[in-house]
C-alpha cells in the first residue's frame, strides 16, 4: 500500500503542482495534492465503490505502482514515483490522448479526484479548504436554521417483520408522491428508503461531505467504461434534495409521442395534466426569480443572437425568516441539501404529506428482493427486515428499479434496457465582471432553440450551479500551472451545459459481484452530432455575451480568446478533436426509462403502472418513460407518479 500510495501522490502532484511565486501569501501556489492529503482520500474514496468498479480502480494502482507503466507511455521502466515530476507530466499528456480507452480513463479517473479533493474537500483538522481564500470561494453555511417539524422515520429493531397495505420503495420524486396520495386515501403505507435522512441541520453544503452522504457512489458513479460520470440521488428524498430545481413539464411534442407511438393515451388526457397542476401547486413552482449573473448573461446573449430562451420554473420560495437577500444567495447551495427551506423538494412537501396521514418512512434499508407469491407481489426482503404487503410500488430511480426487478425473479427482456441519460457536456467562459456562480437559484434560463434540430430531438442549453469541487472535476487539463491560474478566476466563470435528448439509449445489469447497478452507455453518433451542435452554439452564446475566453472542457481543452483569434476557426478547430469516449468530460443528472411503460408486450410496464409478469406490483418512477423526456425530468416523474397512485387506488 505504500508503494501505491507513493505512485499516486507522485501523479496527483502532476496534476496540480507546487509552483514557486514570489507573490503567495496564502500558499496557494506553492500547495500541492499531497500536502492536504489528497491521495489518502482517494484511497479512501475508492475502498467505498462497488465491486465491480474497485477492481477496475486496483489494476489502476497496480499499475501505476509498476516498472511495466513505462510500457504505456514509451517512457522509462520505472512506477510513477520514481518519475521526474516532468516525466509524470508527459505520461499525463500521453494518456489524455492514448489511443487506447483504458489509459484515457485512468487519466480522467485521476484527473478528476484530485481536482474534487484539491478545491473541494475540507482537510482533517481545518474549517475551510485552503484553496477557497485565494480563488475567492466564499461558502454559505453559516445561517442555518433549525428544522421547524423535523420528519419522524421509523427504526425498528433488525429482523423485525412488518405490515403495510402499500410498501412504497424509494423516496424521491417518484416515491413521495405515490406515498402521499395513497396515505391520503386511507392506505396504510410504508416508505422504504437506502439512503439516510439528513434534517436541515446535517446539510453542512460542504462539497465532498454532500456528494459522499447524498450521492450514489459518493458521486463517483460512472458508466461501465467511465466515459459518463453519473450523478444520481441516495438520500432521503431522492433526486429532488440533491437536483437544480428546475420544474419543467414535459414537452407537449414528447407527450404525443410517448401516448401515440407507444400506446398510452392517458399522456394526452385531461386527467394527466391535472397532475402537473397539482404538483406545480405544492412545490411552489415558479419563475418569478432574480437570474444570477451567469443566467442573465445566457438570457441576453440569446436575445442578441434571436434564439428562443427563456426563464427556468424552479421549486422555490424564500421563506419569510431570511432576509431576501440572504436567501438568493443561499438557493445556489441547495444542491448539496437544502439547508434553508427554500427548495421545495419531497422531504419539505410530498413526505411530510404522507406522514400527515399515517405513512411511515424507514430510512437506511436496501431491499435485495420483491416477494411473489403465484404471480402476485406479497411483500420485500431487505437488509435486515422481512415487509409483508399488499401491494409493492418500486420507485427506486431507472437505475435501481430494473436491477431489482431483475433481481426478484421477473424475466422480461426489455427490463433494463432502454437506459437514456440527458448526455451533458459544460462549454466555459471567463468573463471580465464577476459572476459568484454558486450564489443565486440554480438554472433559472433555457434556451430551446435547437431542442428540435431532427424532428423531436436535439439539445438544450443551461446553466448550472458551479462550485470550486465540481467545477474543477468538469475542467480539461493541459498542465498543472494552467490549471491552477484558471481556478483562479472561478469567481469570474460561467458554465453552459449541453442537454441532449438522447434517441439511443444503454442498458442497466446487475453487478455479478455486487448485485448493483452497472451502466452501459455509449453516446450513438446521431445524438453525439446534436451534442456537438450544442457545444458551438454555446460558443456562440459565450462570444456574444462578452466572454473574454472560451474553453471546451475536452482532455486537452481547446481555448479561445475574442481578442486574439477567429471565431469561426476555433468553431473548426472544436468539431476537429476527437469526441470518443473519455476524451471528453460527459455527464448526467437524469436517467430515464429501464422498465418502460407501454401498451404492447414489448413494454415490461403496463400504461396503469403494473408490471405485465407480477399482479400488484407497480413502478412509479422515471424508469417508465418510454424514452427521453427531453427537459429536466422531475416535474415528469411527479406528474407520472401521480397518475399511477390514481391507478392503484
Amino acid at each position: 500500500m505504500n508503494r501505491r500510495l507513493s505512485a499516486l501522490s507522485a501523479l496527483c502532484d502532476a496534476f496540480i503542482p507546487a509552483i514557486s511565486k514570489t507573490d503567495d501569501p496564502d500558499g496557494y501556489w506553492a500547495r500541492k495534492p499531497s500536502d492536504v492529503q489528497a491521495p489518502e482520500r482517494i484511497l479512501e474514496l475508492l475502498a467505498g465503490v462497488k465491486a465491480e468498479d474497485k477492481a477496475q480502480f486496483d489494476q489502476l494502482l497496480f499499475l501505476i505502482s509498476s516498472p511495466l507503466l513505462g510500457l504505456t507511455w514509451f517512457g522509462p521502466l520505472k512506477p510513477a514515483d520514481r518519475l521526474t515530476p516532468s516525466q509524470c507530466t508527459d505520461l499525463l499528456r500521453h494518456w489524455a490522448e492514448s489511443p487506447l480507452p483504458q489509459l484515457r480513463n485512468a487519466f480522467n479517473v485521476l484527473r478528476k479526484l484530485t481536482a474534487l479533493i484539491f478545491f473541494g474537500d475540507i482537510p482533517t483538522g481545518a474549517t475551510v479548504n485552503p484553496n477557497w481564500k485565494t480563488i475567492g470561494y466564499q461558502p454559505f453555511n453559516s445561517f442555518v436554521q433549525p428544522d421547524p417539524a423535523p420528519l419522524p422515520v421509523f427504526r425498528p429493531q433488525p429482523g423485525t417483520t412488518l405490515d403495510c397495505d402499500v410498501l412504497v420503495i424509494g423516496s424521491g420524486a417518484g416515491g413521495s408522491i405515490v406515498a402521499a396520495e395513497l396515505a391520503a386515501a386511507g392506505h396504510d403505507v410504508l416508505i422504504v428508503e437506502k439512503g439516510d435522512y439528513a434534517p436541515t441541520h446535517a446539510f453542512t453544503q460542504q462539497e465532498l461531505p454532500m456528494l459522499r452522504r447524498h450521492f450514489e457512489s459518493g458521486g463517483l458513479l460512472t458508466s461501465q467504461d467511465g466515459a459518463v460520470t453519473v450523478l444520481a440521488g441516495s438520500t432521503l428524498g431522492g433526486g429532488t434534495t440533491i437536483n437544480w430545481a428546475g420544474a419543467l413539464r414535459t414537452p407537449d411534442y414528447v407527450l404525443e409521442e410517448w401516448a401515440r407511438e407507444h400506446d398510452n393515451p392517458h399522456f394526452l388526457e385531461p386527467a394527466y395534466e391535472k397532475g402537473f397542476d397539482m404538483v406545480e401547486r405544492r412545490n411552489s413552482v415558479s419563475a418569478d426569480f432574480q437570474h444570477d449573473i451567469q443566467n442573465q448573461l445566457l438570457l441576453d446573449a440569446a436575445a442578441k443572437l434571436g434564439y428562443r430562451a427563456g426563464a427556468i420554473p424552479m421549486n422555490m420560495r424564500f421563506p419569510g425568516n431570511l432576509p431576501q437577500d440572504v436567501a438568493w444567495k443561499a438557493a445556489g447551495f441547495s444542491c448539496y441539501g437544502d439547508a434553508y427551506g427554500i427548495k421545495q423538494g419531497a422531504v419539505q412537501t410530498f413526505l411530510p404529506d404522507a406522514v400527515a396521514h399515517g405513512a411511515r418512512i424507514l430510512p437506511n434499508v436496501d431491499i435485495q428482493r420483491i416477494i411473489v407469491k403465484n404471480g402476485e407481489a406479497t411483500g420485500a426482503e431487505g437488509t435486515g427486515f422481512r415487509i409483508h404487503a399488499r401491494r409493492v410500488v418500486v420507485a427506486a430511480g431507472a437505475l435501481h428499479t430494473p436491477v431489482l426487478l431483475l433481481r426478484s425473479g421477473l424475466e422480461h427482456p426489455q427490463i433494463g434496457r432502454n437506459l437514456y441519460l440527458h448526455p451533458v457536456v459544460a462549454v466555459g467562459a471567463f468573463y471580465q465582471q464577476e459572476t459568484q456562480p454558486w450564489y443565486g437559484p440554480m438554472m433559472s434560463v433555457i434556451v430551446r432553440e435547437f431542442e428540435r434540430l431532427d424532428c423531436n430531438w436535439g439539445v438544450r442549453i443551461e446553466c448550472p450551479p458551479l462550485h470550486p469541487g465540481l467545477a474543477a472535476f468538469a475542467m480539461g487539463w493541459d498542465g498543472g500551472e494552467r490549471f491552477k491560474a484558471d481556478l483562479t478566476e472561478i469567481s469570474h466563470l460561467g458554465v453552459h451545459i449541453c442537454l441532449t435528448r438522447d434517441r439511443f439509449g444503454g442498458k442497466v445489469s446487475v453487478g455479478k459481484r455486487s448485485g448493483q447497478p452497472v451502466i452501459h452507455y455509449r453516446l450513438n453518433d446521431y445524438d453525439k452530432r446534436h451534442l456537438l451542435r450544442g457545444m458551438l452554439e454555446s460558443v456562440r452564446l459565450h462570444h456574444a455575451a462578452g466572454a473574454q475566453r472560451i474553453s471546451v472542457m475536452h482532455n486537452r481543452p481547446a481555448h479561445f480568446s475574442p481578442a486574439s483569434g477567429h471565431l469561426d476557426a476555433f468553431l473548426a478547430e472544436i468539431q476537429a478533436k476527437n469526441w470518443g469516449a473519455n476524451h471528453f468530460s460527459l455527464f448526467s443528472a437524469h436517467q430515464m426509462g429501464t422498465c418502460r411503460m407501454g401498451g404492447g408486450k414489448d413494454y415490461p410496464v403496463k400504461p396503469n403502472g403494473e408490471t405485465r409478469e407480477v399482479r400488484n406490483l407497480f413502478v412509479a418512477d422515471g424508469s417508465l418513460f418510454p424514452s427521453a423526456s427531453g427537459a429536466n425530468p422531475m416535474l415528469s416523474i411527479q406528474a407520472l407518479a401521480c397518475w399511477v397512485a390514481k391507478q392503484i387506488g
